[in-house]
């Protein structure tokens, strides 16, 4: 007797077939996690449903090319993620990178900074970086992207990448050591 949630596995075989309810179910299944994933890459809500939609459509289109020995939700998010960054480079100016004499030198302990702040805060930090630095930052910090993926996905050099993410680092780090992490900062406003 089948269950009433049917696995990963019937749903893959029911999109593979072109069954709308199993790609409605799929998508209930995977969608909020993406949004979210969706979020971190582009902050307005519209944007990041339109990535959302763009993003099944393409899963959808694929399925069939699906292996079975992979993970389902690792699948769906490389091309959510993809989805993602070729919005990225299609809707934002190439040059939206931090300025080096915009960063100052912290002195401070980091570790003990950081200790005290939850994730939200460094979370909202991180949303406050430049839209570039914070793309790069998010695709090596938190997506685990080698700085040559992200050169070749953003189409920026090597240098470019890892000088972003020094970038990044300083100013986050200058944020929390001037305990700046609930007001608006110059440089990291949108």
């Amino acid at each position: 007797m089948k269950s009433a949630e049917p696995s990963d596995e019937e749903l893959i075989e029911g999109c593979r077939e072109n069954n709308r309810k199993c790609q409605e179910m799929l998508y209930r299944r995977y969608a909020r996690s993406m949004y979210n994933l969706c979020l971190i890459y582009e902050n307005d809500r519209d944007s990041a449903k339109d990535i959302l939609q763009e993003g099944f459509i393409k899963i959808y289109r694929n399925i069939s090319g699906f292996d079975r020995k992979n993970s389902l939700p690792g699948w769906i998010k490389k091309i959510i993620t993809n989805t993602a960054i070729d919005y990225y480079r299609k809707n934002h100016h190439p040059n939206v990178f931090i300025q080096i004499e915009s960063i100052d030198k912290v002195s401070s302990d980091e570790d003990s900074l950081v200790s005290v702040l939850s994730t939200e805060d460094i979370i909202s930090q991180v949303d406050r970086l430049p839209l570039g630095a914070r793309k790069i930052f998010q695709l090596h910090a938190i997506e685990g992207y080698s700085h040559r993926e992200i050169a070749r996905l953003l189409h920026i050099s090597v240098g470019t990448s890892k000088s972003q993410i020094n970038r990044a680092k300083h100013l986050l780090q200058h944020w929390i050591a001037n305990n700046n992490v609930n007001s608006g900062f110059s440089e990291g406003k949108r």
